[in-house]
């Protein structure tokens, strides 16, 4: 057997390898205070951000409606030369300026979580979205088939100011069209909130509206509607009660039989598609504009090990 040679073209192309910096990259993120999914979303991008050689992410936060403060935090990142920016949007009328901002600067933008639904958006723009349609349609539909498809139904929405809400509860509204038992006796907001949830059904029952099923936006306000129900002094399921996203306290409120119905939004799976996205944006390498993260039905008759890995 000869000996290996090294050729001198091959040596040249190992050497610059090894003498080849690793790619570095800084990513912006501009979202929602980190509160339950959304603290989900950001350990998500956090972690998966850290475990990337050269790869590093800075938070800024503005509340729902806060448009103005997210478009300037914007303003901020791309002065600070940041390569990409991931934004979970708290203003659908912001999201015009901070597109064109991101557009004009050159740096990619990946929308996480939130953003606008149009058909297709030039330059270096994704999206990396659940649709929330579905969502709504899933929790209903399960909740009707428990209900017989007979009932008085009250829906505790989400912040007005964030897509998921409007389109939750239209996947909701479609699927009670469907059964001419079912109707809606309450509709609300209450801004994703436990305490704003709690307090609404609360004053729903107070007056004597009669309900047999509360649907919820999210988990939260589902947990804050069962502890308004627990408050009025009704029987555990007298009112069966639906969330979204399978929150941990969402889960333990499932395993409890506080909840009847939620529906998985796996923030991992979203927080991590961002980053990747991002990263082959600031690359110029090709990417799918819209990249949907799917839900997943949970019922108290399922085992929640599964859903809190």
């Amino acid at each position: 057997m000869r000996p290996t040679r090294w050729r001198p073209a091959a040596f040249g192309i190992l050497l610059a390898c090894l003498t080849t910096p690793a790619f570095a990259a800084s990513i912006g993120v501009a979202m929602i205070p980190p509160i339950w999914f959304t603290r989900l979303l950001q350990d998500a991008i956090q972690d998966y951000a850290q475990s990337l050689p050269g790869v590093s992410v800075r938070f800024a936060y503005a509340t729902e409606g806060a448009g103005q403060q997210q478009i300037e935090q914007v303003r901020q990142f791309i002065a600070a030369k940041v390569d990409a920016l991931v934004v979970l949007p708290v203003d659908a009328a912001a999201s015009a300026t901070i597109t064109r901002l991101a557009q004009e600067a050159d740096i990619p933008i990946v929308y996480v979580n939130n953003g606008v639904r149009e058909d297709w958006i030039a330059g270096r723009v994704a999206f990396v979205l659940p649709n929330d349609l579905v969502a709504g349609r899933l929790q209903m539909r399960k909740l009707a088939q428990m209900l017989d498809g007979l009932g008085r139904v009250a829906i505790v929405m989400g912040h007005p100011a964030h897509s998921a809400s409007a389109l939750r509860t239209q996947g909701v509204k479609e699927v009670i069209a469907e059964f001419p038992g079912l109707r809606v006796v309450e509709e609300a907001a209450g801004d994703w909130d436990r305490k704003k949830a709690a307090s609404l059904v609360s004053s729903w029952l107070a007056k004597g509206t009669a309900i047999d099923a509360i649907v919820a936006n999210n988990d939260e306000m589902a947990i804050g509607a069962a502890d308004a129900v627990e408050a009025a002094g009704l029987p555990s399921g007298r009112i069966l009660i639906g969330g979204i996203d399978a929150t941990p306290d969402g889960l333990m409120a499932m395993q409890h039989k506080r909840m009847a119905v939620t529906i998985h939004q796996d923030a991992g799976l979203q927080g991590r598609r961002a980053v990747d996205d991002a990263l082959k944006l600031i690359r110029h390498e090709p990417v799918q504009q819209y990249d949907w993260a799917p839900f997943e039905l949970v019922t108290d008759r399922m085992s929640t090990t599964h859903f809190s890995k």
